[in-house]
């Protein structure tokens, strides 16, 4: 066995981050071009054995007030267990990033510690095992992180095993009962969804910044939004889920003229026979149907004259796709329309595209860690029936021993860590 460390083609990197099984979208050859496109200057690093990878990280360079540091999001991507592949990628990581005069390396990898369901409750042994095999290599874990960024890739997820799945029936199945119940709602309200062009990309940032307003957290701006889309092409989904007020206030109205002839059968038999109760409470059973579908038809036509316009976006989402999972990213819902259940219908889309396209893992992406009803995405993702995952977390290996020292101490002074 001959290893080797070098600087990858990104055919060569493409290649097999997109058959490993921690290959993820942060580490993909999109998300390489895509850091190029924002002024960064990634690497592609990896270890051939006699000429076949074995071993790959996207790296992107992080400048800090004493140095730059390397880090790796969601990488490497290795057999961790290969103990000498392991050390040799780390040492030679090490003497590659001091010939750069790099002063740490921090490595995230795409590893569980621990999973939960939607209680919190652990249902596996935590990976306490990683944690001392990085050590052994000389990595310093840094403490565990809770609560949601825009910023960098979460340590907390929600994730659903698809590997079980096969068809639109299973996949319904597999739902917990509030989100099968929204599907069908979704079916009476006559909501669309519609992906995006890349001229819609205004509108779609417009849904994201009010929602992120109205949550108070930070948006991408539209130019990233943009690159996405240009970078990922295929592989990023912008979708829409739209109500068309005059075709639904049409469909309502008509369930109405239906219903009011049931009425008038029945009160005919009423009429006819007084005694006979069944035709009282079937009556009232259609008459309360009714005064559903006539409050729908206000509700609406109250909507359609507020929005000025008879077609509106309810919510929206972006969607990134890899061989190994669908991921779920950034998306928005107009609160006047949240009684619509737009997303849960983008969700059941995507869903049903990534079990049609044989993708095994659908990532709901980020969540708190904290299961004490203080997450309002949780009970959205939960519904959806997977199970939260807490990731190994953020590892640094110093480059520049003494430097890194002063620098974390300062970092500590000022209060910045």
């Amino acid at each position: 066995m001959t290893l080797h460390f070098t600087e990858l083609s990104p055919n060569e990197y493409n290649n097999f981050e997109n058959q490993h099984p921690l290959g993820t979208y942060t580490q993909s050859i999109a998300q390489y071009k895509l850091l190029i496109q924002r002024g960064h200057k990634p690497r592609l690093l990896g270890v051939k054995n006699d000429g076949l990878v074995v071993a790959a990280a996207l790296v992107m360079t992080e400048s800090t007030r004493f140095g730059s540091a390397f880090l790796f999001d969601r990488g490497p991507l290795l057999d961790f267990n290969d103990t000498n592949l392991l050390v040799f990628f780390v040492r030679e990581a090490r003497q590659f990033a001091k010939k750069l005069g790099i002063l740490y390396i921090q490595w995230d990898p795409n590893v569980t510690y621990a999973k939960t369901d939607n209680k919190g409750n652990l249902i596996e042994t935590p990976n306490d095992m990683f944690l001392k095999l990085m050590s052994q290599r000389g990595f310093e874990h840094q403490p565990f992180e809770f609560g949601m960024s825009t910023t960098g890739s979460p340590t907390w997820e929600y994730v659903k095993d698809l590997s079980h799945l096969s068809d639109s029936k299973s996949i319904s199945k597999s739902y917990g009962k509030n989100v099968q119940y929204y599907l069908k709602k979704n079916q009476q309200f006559g909501i669309k969804l519609r992906e995006l062009a890349r001229e819609d990309l205004p509108e779609f940032k417009l849904l994201t910044q009010k929602t992120a307003d109205r949550l108070q957290y930070h948006d991408k701006n539209l130019s990233f939004y943009e690159m996405v889309y240009d970078t990922y092409a295929d592989d990023a989904t912008f979708i829409f889920a739209e109500l068309n007020f005059e075709t639904y206030i049409a469909e309502e109205n008509q369930k109405i003229i239906i219903l009011n002839q049931k009425l008038d059968k029945l009160q005919i038999k009423i009429d006819k026979y007084p005694t006979q109760d069944k035709f009282k409470r079937q009556y009232n059973e259609f008459d309360d149907q009714k005064q559903h579908h006539i409050k729908r038809v206000e509700k609406a036509t109250q909507q359609m004259q507020a929005a000025g316009k008879s077609l509106v976006v309810v919510a929206g989402a972006l969607f990134i796709q890899q061989p190994q999972e669908m991921t779920y990213l950034y998306s928005g819902t107009y609160e006047a329309y949240k009684d619509y259940y737009g997303p849960y219908q983008i969700q059941d889309k995507l869903i049903q595209r990534a079990v049609a396209n044989g993708i095994k893992n659908y990532n709901f992406y980020g969540i708190s860690g904290r299961f004490d009803g203080s997450d309002g995405v949780l009970g959205f993702k939960t519904a959806f029936d997977g199970e939260a995952r807490q990731l190994v977390g953020s590892f640094v290996l110093p480059v520049q021993p003494i430097k890194y020292k002063i620098y974390r101490l300062l970092k500590k002074i000022t209060g910045r860590q």
